[in-house]
């Protein structure tokens, strides 16, 4: 029965992945959490509920398996930035919002591609291996530096102009790429801001691509075979978005022909890669668990979020709510 407290659910402890102890005014104590970890089972809590939080990292269900499951869902928060698995006809026909935790993890994602990019320019696994093995590795191949590079940013958005502050703070020549044109970079030092018909331009100048583009039906599998052999001879690469952006076959041929100088990829296909895939044994080629976001200062933004979002809800101010989703824009622009 419900008592009138709204019932949020969530298919693992916040706890998980959260400091809920920065929820120091309580605001979480508002709603009646329920952690809820199969929507197929026979729940009262899912037909009551109102609210479903998700993108917490241990979870196994799928949020639009929760939501089915729910019928008097009117709010969907995910705690990540991606929310491709959310734009569905159905949530519009349902005219449930949807709000997420953008914002909260660019410093960090730019941080760890710019870090990549350090990383691959000057070889420095090939001197960690060393170091396990206690050797000093004299005839350590000379690196390159970044500054008088260009680096292409392939999704310029916060991340991106994060990422490109880095990047132009080091000397280098920034280039971004996005999905509409603007006239000028406001918001950052990019040189050029390009749109995605002149992604093959910005390969073949770029020393670095970056991925850092959302996921959707025009993005699914955007660097293949004639990508890579558009990108520059020598170039590397650093995925920080999406694995589905990446043809990871084409990736592994191209790494094999020496084409690219390497790649990072925080981020695959499969996750959590199996120990099978034959990307673990591709050389020049080094694969973190999807972790560039997670810091301690991007896990208490994006909880920041989550608590701003719940104030408003409960308050009934939803306009104020923070990342809102505009569903049927999305799933317009992927049509």
């Amino acid at each position: 029965m419900n008592d009138g407290t709204v019932v949020a659910v969530v298919p693992r402890p916040l706890a998980d992945d959260f400091d809920v102890r920065a929820d120091s005014q309580g605001v979480l104590g508002r709603l009646r959490l329920h952690v809820d970890e199969n929507p197929a089972s026979d729940d009262p809590e899912l037909r009551i509920a109102e609210i479903l939080i998700t993108g917490i990292s241990t979870q196994t269900a799928s949020p639009n398996d929760l939501a089915r499951a729910m019928p008097h869902l009117r709010w969907i928060h995910s705690m990540t930035a991606g929310v491709e698995e959310l734009v569905s006809e159905g949530l519009l026909e349902r005219q449930v919002l949807v709000t997420s935790g953008a914002g909260a993890y660019a410093t960090a994602i730019a941080e760890y591609a710019f870090a990549a990019m350090v990383m691959l320019c000057r070889r420095i696994p090939e001197l960690i291996a060393a170091h396990e093995r206690h050797r000093w590795l004299e005839g350590h191949p000379l690196g390159s530096e970044l500054a008088g590079k260009c680096v292409g940013i392939v999704g310029y958005g916060g991340i991106g102009r994060r990422l490109a502050r880095l990047c132009a703070g080091a000397g280098m020549t920034v280039w971004g790429l996005r999905r509409r044109p603007v006239d000028t970079d406001r918001e950052g030092p990019a040189e050029r801001v390009m749109v995605f018909d002149e992604l093959s331009e910005l390969l073949g100048a770029s020393d670095f691509v970056v991925l850092a583009a959302s996921l959707n039906p025009s993005s699914r599998r955007l660097l293949g075979s004639a990508q890579f052999e558009a990108m520059k001879p020598g170039a590397f690469l650093v995925n920080v978005s999406r694995g589905d952006l990446i043809d990871e076959a084409a990736l592994g041929s191209c790494l094999a022909s020496g084409r690219l100088g390497g790649a990072v990829l925080d981020v695959s296909t499969l996750e959590p890669l199996p120990e099978s895939s034959e990307l673990w044994r591709l050389s020049d080629l080094w694969i973190t668990p999807h972790m560039s976001g997670g810091t301690i200062e991007s896990r208490r933004r994006a909880f920041d979020i989550l608590l701003t979002n719940v104030r408003h809800y409960l308050a009934g101010h939803f306009e104020s709510m923070l990342n809102l989703v505009d569903l049927q824009h999305e799933l317009a622009r992927d049509a």
